[in-house]
């Protein structure tokens, strides 16, 4: 009997903590609304749908797949990621910001940010940091950074997907920034792509959890009625 609710209890608590899927909090995370592209393919000054500059930062360059750039180092372009458009975390200066601000979040609850990055082959280098922040105050609640070395020899590039985690604020407000910086103008910056967030309530279960542990819960009663009926037979 007690391996039976032992099973129970770990199905419960293995529901509870589930965490529900949900569609990203962010609009255009993968950039694909926003100006028009010059004829060589990128946007440089203009900000993708639904996103802001940073105080202080230029905007990013919007490049799209057919984005191409002649001269040494260049040969191998990083490309989209996810769609038809990207980002190149600098502008005309080596250094470029985003960021998108998100309400009316459940204090408490657990967010969680995706997003790609990645390096061009040869002409690219710096780093680039995610940024989860309460909008209320500017009080930072999580960062990551990577770096990419300068690697003139490279001959491939390739997107790395990273994860970010952090509790709502008690303001339930909450900005995604992210910020490049090539280190020179004369480089490409890290690229970025595909960014989602989801914030997920970490107290109360789904109806399919439910449904387990009420399945489980059922699973005992049958298991007593069993038992009782069988030591009724042999008495």
């Amino acid at each position: 009997m007690r391996t039976i609710l032992g099973n129970v209890a770990m199905l419960a608590a293995t529901a509870m903590s589930m965490p529900a899927s949900a569609a990203s909090l962010l609009t255009n995370g993968s950039f694909e609304q926003g100006p028009a592209l010059n004829v060589q393919g990128y946007n440089r000054g203009g900000l993708p749908t639904s996103w802001s500059s940073s105080p202080g930062w230029e905007t990013p360059d919007i490049l799209g797949s057919g984005y191409h750039q002649t001269g040494a180092g260049f040969a191998q372009l990083l490309g989209p990621q996810d769609g038809d458009r990207y980002l190149d975390m600098n502008g005309a200066s080596p250094t470029g910001a985003i960021r998108q601000t998100v309400s009316g979040l459940t204090g408490g609850s657990l967010l969680k940010l995706s997003f790609w990055s990645g390096s061009w082959a040869q002409n690219s280098s710096g780093n680039l940091t995610a940024y989860l922040v309460d909008a209320a105050n500017m009080a930072v609640l999580a960062n990551k950074s990577i770096d990419y070395p300068y690697n003139p020899g490279a001959t491939t590039s390739q997107w790395t997907q990273y994860f970010l985690s952090a509790v709502v604020p008690v303001s339930g407000q909450v900005s995604v920034v992210f910020s490049g910086n090539s280190g020179s103008s004369a480089r490409g910056a890290p690229g970025l792509d595909n960014v989602a967030l989801v914030a997920v309530p970490t107290a109360v279960p789904e109806p399919a959890s439910w449904a387990m542990m009420i399945g489980g819960l059922a699973f005992v009663g049958g298991a007593l009625r069993g038992r009782h009926k069988a030591r009724a037979a042999t008495a």
